[in-house]
């Protein structure tokens, strides 16, 4: 049993992979500018964000020393009040608690911008990488459907130059080049049509040579008999079920 066909996807390695090269490289190009201004643009962010945790620290320092100053002109003012000595520290605690908080949801949102950034960074080049190795099988596969009809028509040209003209081929489902296969197979039928005619003729020829054989020497006869039998098979088919033209009486 004959071992089972391998299919290629690579039938002209040369003329695929550069156009497949070609619009990777344009892809890339593309993603490459689009990751740089996304890029960017995190980074400005990340930089807002350091911007606002460093004016937080300085608030909250600031914050730190007014209270201290606070505090001790408390104490030098009304430290025979102790209610309003109270009442006052209570309160510069209250500020110092809201400070710290403000801080920490600065210093938060920097950690989540810095976060997102690296997942950005992350997601970019993964998508990239991804992307490449898709392009890459999309245009291979998408060059295959163009190369193979190409392929196959030189093939069955070749075939056609020898003077067979029996086309049993067809382009497979999904190909290009459907136009110019069929007006290739109009060519092929044309020719066709065109042997035939000249088998006709030659028959009516070798009938005439038939009845005048004392007058047409044998030798004659038997070369139009052989040009008639080239004539013919190139009008059978490869398949062996297929049957050629009837041959000739003679």
């Amino acid at each position: 049993m004959a071992a089972p066909k391998r299919h290629s996807y690579l039938i002209d390695p040369r003329f695929q992979l550069k156009w497949t090269a070609y619009l990777v490289v344009s892809v890339v190009v593309v993603m490459a500018v689009l990751g740089f201004v996304i890029a960017r643009t995190a980074s400005r962010a990340s930089d807002t964000a350091e911007i606002a945790v460093e004016q937080a620290k300085k608030a909250y320092q600031e914050s730190q020393s007014n209270n201290i100053l606070s505090r001790r002109t408390l104490e030098l003012a009304g430290g025979d009040n102790p209610a309003l000595q109270a009442v006052m520290n209570d309160s510069l605690n209250a500020e110092d608690v809201k400070q710290e908080k403000n801080l920490e949801e600065v210093r938060q949102r920097q950690n989540d911008i810095a976060r997102d950034r690296r997942n950005i960074q992350i997601l970019l080049g993964s998508a990239g990488l991804v992307l490449v190795i898709l392009l890459l099988l999309m245009g291979i596969v998408i060059t295959h459907r163009v190369v193979g009809p190409v392929h196959k028509m030189k093939r069955l040209l070749r075939r056609v130059s020898t003077g067979r003209l029996v086309i049993e081929d067809r382009l497979r489902r999904g190909d290009e080049l459907e136009d110019l296969f069929d007006t290739f197979l109009q060519m092929t039928y044309s020719l066709r049509a065109q042997q035939l005619a000249r088998i006709a003729t030659l028959d009516g020829t070798l009938r005439k040579a038939e009845k005048n054989g004392q007058t047409v020497p044998e030798d004659v006869i038997e070369g139009m008999r052989a040009l008639r039998a080239q004539l013919v098979l190139g009008l059978e088919p490869r398949r062996p079920s297929m049957r050629p033209p009837p041959p000739s009486r003679f």
